[in-house]
């Protein structure tokens, strides 16, 4: 998965090393015209903001320093983090780091002191292969999948292990969604070289399932078909980008939301597949320009030269031989708060790039756009406490919450 929360040169290398393994790889002017719009299309309710939203004044922006920081530069121990996957704030303060390095999940003091660590590397209940994102469900439960071994692991807020879900049917499993039946939302978010034909060069975005597993569920039931991470293919080598658009999903009460980035659309589900709501903000700029472009290529071949030796050929070729699409993504992040929906802003790599969001209510209702720190990967929002990583200059990570606080005249 292409980390946009890092800047450009940790994409860059991001995509480096997906486009040349050649396996499964995890996807990579004016003022707002008021108020969302609401009218109804085939009993659909389409909620449309008007106006480019990105270049409303910021509404919102993070305290000047985190309320917790966790991290070290020291070569082992508990700070030491790697490959984050997840962070979270439990309701009573207590912080739960998914280190992807490690396989494990480690639970902090809400101070950032270390408290105790569970999982580790291995297949046997409560261990994991290749760790997945978390995600905080009713009574503080932790829900965290593992896309190698193919399964949703749960962990009470004491640690303790309370049951596992097996994970049929997507090619790379995602993140694990819980709804209020109990049940699990889990998407496709990246893409396997079995699922080339070699028959065609170019782009591609095949259908994937949506599925609702566990709880009430004897068997996975599908919520829908929807577009997966697009993927450029060519002869030798495939991969991801910046300027690839994902498919992002979440779950909320009894209710799905999907975007496929082609544009600033959110859709709404039941649980039952129909579509309820639209999430829409038609003015949002999705050119892609010969400069963008320029920028990223040549980042990605410096990259390239940083590879080691035995792959720096195929590293150099996939940058050469990337396609991209005629417009870039609508927006490149999706989450679920407490009250509010979160979408992330794309970046284009130019010099001005940014950190920012457009917070929305669940009825669709635009609030308006918080801007966060460049180097800060948002990853969980709990009412107005946002927790994720934030990397120094040393490239090492550290997980941060922020309080959200209001702009004047925002």
């Amino acid at each position: 998965m292409l980390n946009e929360g890092g800047g450009m040169m940790r994409r860059v290398a991001a995509f480096v090393l997906c486009a040349t393994i050649g396996v499964g790889c995890e996807a990579p002017s004016g003022e707002n015209q008021g108020t969302a719009v609401q009218r109804d299309s085939a009993g659909v309710a389409i909620v449309e903001t008007p106006g480019p939203i990105w270049a409303s004044a910021p509404t919102w922006t993070t305290s000047a320093e985190p309320l917790v920081q966790i991290g070290t530069m020291a070569n082992e121990g508990p700070d030491l983090l790697t490959r984050v996957r997840g962070v979270v704030e439990l309701s009573d303060g207590r912080i739960v780091i998914a280190d992807g390095g490690s396989n494990s999940l480690r639970w902090f003091d809400g101070s950032g002191a270390f408290l105790f660590e569970r999982g580790g590397s291995g297949e046997g209940p409560g261990e994991f292969s290749r760790l997945g994102p978390i995600q905080r469900a009713a009574g503080d439960t932790l829900v965290t999948t593992d896309s190698g071994l193919r399964r949703i692991t749960l962990f009470a807020p004491d640690g303790e292990l309370a049951r596992t879900e097996s994970i049929d049917g997507l090619t790379v499993p995602g993140s694990a969604h819980p709804l209020s039946d109990g049940s699990y939302i889990v998407g496709s978010t990246g893409f396997s070289s079995t699922q080339l034909t070699g028959e065609e060069e170019g782009l591609y975005r095949t259908n994937e399932p949506l599925l609702r597993l566990g709880g009430p569920l004897e068997v996975p039931d599908t919520v829908g078909m929807f577009p997966g991470p697009e993927i450029y293919f060519r002869e030798r080598s495939f991969g991801f980008h910046p300027f690839s658009r994902g498919f992002h999903y979440g779950a909320r009460g009894e209710f799905v939301y999907v975007g496929s980035a082609e544009s600033f659309v959110v859709d709404v589900y039941a649980l039952d597949g129909r579509r309820v709501r639209s999430i829409r903000s038609p003015d949002v700029d999705l050119q892609l320009t010969s400069e963008m472009i320029d920028a990223y290529t040549a980042e990605a071949l410096e990259a390239a030269e940083r590879v080691d030796e035995a792959r720096r050929e195929a590293a150099r070729r996939s940058v050469e031989e990337m396609e991209f699409s005629e417009v870039r993504p609508a927006y490149v992040r999706m989450l679920l708060g407490d009250d509010a929906l979160w979408i992330k802003e794309h970046q284009t790599g130019l010099p001005e790039e940014r950190n920012r969001w457009a917070v929305f209510d669940y009825e669709g209702e635009f609030r308006g756009t918080a801007d966060l720190p460049v180097d800060f990967r948002l990853l969980s929002v709990r009412g107005d406490r946002l927790s994720g990583v934030w990397i120094d200059e040393l490239d090492v990570q550290h997980a941060r919450v922020y309080r959200l606080v209001p702009l004047e005249g925002g």
